[in-house]
């Protein structure tokens, strides 16, 4: 049977590699074969000094809410407490959880399963669609918090956010883990006892968000120069944020099979995984400890909404009713954020039989409103494969720059193009009066069917809401 083994290499070392480090090759092979001579070279190092950790004190956490949006529905209502509940984008069979409670993880149901494959596990599972409004206050509540202990905050997601204590009085007062502690009561006592968090404390946001993926129940972890090649020790390549399985995938063709290895390898073992010289030396910097901005930016590249239809239909009219919708609300969300975008997409997933449809095209001048969005859209549209049964449809908007950073009144710049004005009134009248208050000629009488959503990874826009309200 074949199994791993580690000998040591040829006497010489190995071009290319950190000078101070012992170097190893490694081998698969089967009882009794030699190692071959193209075994792949990784490394162990004598000292983690060798390695050039930071070795500053920690003063970045990284806190985030532990089943969010689950255990925020189980906070508002006590009769879903201790039962296994899932947040399905939809209630549909086919939808996919977004979140589930740790009743539910127990019994191995997670995020990313589709309904049907959850109540295969646990029929009994209680399953709701999302309340976004519930998430967004529990969201504002966690960054309230987090502000009076430094002014250094940054919501990373709807449920996740990072602070920097570098300065602060409760840094010198209670240092990093007094704060996390501190942060874990205001959030029972505020939020609600059933909401825990996981907090994480390094030097850097992308090494507290690792310290704080240690333990996902109510944990508080360290990471520093101390522990950080024991840490990496215990992890598989894919633990690492920012790494999915094809980056792992890469990373193993350049014979970097696990974190530890990845801490060890030059640039020019990186380059073998695909990665240029800048890439291969932020990502150095990351693995050690160091900030590195463009890797933590939340700065948002892509706007989109998407919707899982109850049932598959191929009629015309009524996906461009829906991407009608779709479009309006990538516009306002876009609007709300002071931007515009040139690339529109449309994406399809057919159904029941597989497949998918996506193409993009780039307008010759940024665009904001829905109308204009939609334009675009339709034509994307037309070109997928007619006939078939369309189960899921999104748009989105790329290609973004800044556009107006104000909302217009009712009776705003009559410089400004008519359909900027009457989207911009729209808005308006939505804010005060709902997102109903006011519909496109073709949509009236129809339900609403596309829901608000928080995608992956997304604030949710909150932020984007307030800078709205304060510049009116």
């Amino acid at each position: 049977m074949a199994r791993a083994v580690t000998v040591p290499a040829p006497s010489g070392g190995l071009v290319g590699f950190t000078p101070g480090v012992r170097t190893f090759a490694r081998c698969v092979q089967a009882e009794g074969d030699s190692c071959p001579a193209t075994a792949t070279e990784v490394t162990t190092p004598r000292e983690p000094e060798d390695l050039g950790l930071n070795t500053a004190e920690p003063a970045t956490l990284v806190i985030d809410l532990n089943c969010a949006f689950a255990s925020i529905e189980q906070q508002h209502d006590a009769k879903l407490r201790g039962r296994p509940l899932a947040i399905a984008a939809y209630a549909t069979g086919a939808a996919t959880i977004v979140s589930s409670s740790r009743e539910a993880r127990d019994l191995g149901i997670k995020t990313g399963m589709r309904v049907f494959e959850a109540k295969a596990i646990f029929p009994r599972l209680a399953v709701m669609e999302p309340n976004p409004p519930l998430y967004r206050a529990a969201s504002d509540q966690l960054i309230d918090i987090l502000e009076r202990h430094s002014p250094d905050v940054l919501r990373m997601s709807i449920d996740e956010a990072s602070l920097n204590l570098a300065g602060t009085p409760n840094f010198a007062k209670l240092g990093p883990e007094g704060v996390g502690r501190a942060v874990k009561r205001a959030i029972r006592e505020e939020i609600g006892e059933y909401v825990t968090c996981s907090v994480g404390i390094s030097t850097s946001i992308w090494m507290a968000k690792q310290a704080s993926n240690l333990d996902k129940r109510d944990g508080l972890e360290r990471i520093d120069h101390t522990n950080l090649v024991s840490v990496f020790g215990r992890l598989q390549l894919t633990d690492l944020s920012g790494i999915a399985e094809a980056s792992a995938s890469r990373l193993h063709k350049a014979g970097i099979l696990t974190p530890l290895e990845f801490l060890y390898a030059t640039v020019d073992r990186l380059s073998l995984a695909g990665m240029h010289a800048e890439v291969a030396t932020s990502w150095q910097r990351r693995l050690r400890g160091f900030e590195v901005g463009s890797f933590e930016s939340a700065a948002r590249k892509s706007y989109s909404h998407s919707h899982v239809l109850a049932r598959a239909t191929s009629s015309q009219a009524e996906l461009e009713e829906l991407l009608m919708r779709l479009c309006d609300m990538v516009g306002r969300r876009l609007r709300g954020a002071g931007r515009r975008g040139s690339v529109v997409s449309v994406g399809v997933v057919y159904r029941p039989d597989a497949g998918h449809f996506s193409k993009q095209s780039k307008r010759a001048k940024p665009i904001a409103t829905g109308d204009e969005i939609y334009q675009a859209a339709l034509t994307l549209l037309a070109t997928r494969e007619p006939g078939r049964d369309v189960g899921t449809l999104g748009v989105g908007l790329s290609g973004l720059s800044e556009g107006d950073t104000t909302q217009m009144n009712l009776f705003g710049d009559p410089s400004k193009p008519r359909n900027e004005r009457l989207e911009a009134a729209l808005d308006a009248i939505r804010d005060r009066f709902g997102e109903d208050a006011v519909q496109r000629s073709r949509l009236l009488g129809r339900a609403p069917v596309v829901r608000d959503r928080i995608a992956f990874g997304n604030t949710g826009h909150p932020d984007e809401v307030r800078r709205r309200t304060e510049a009116d």
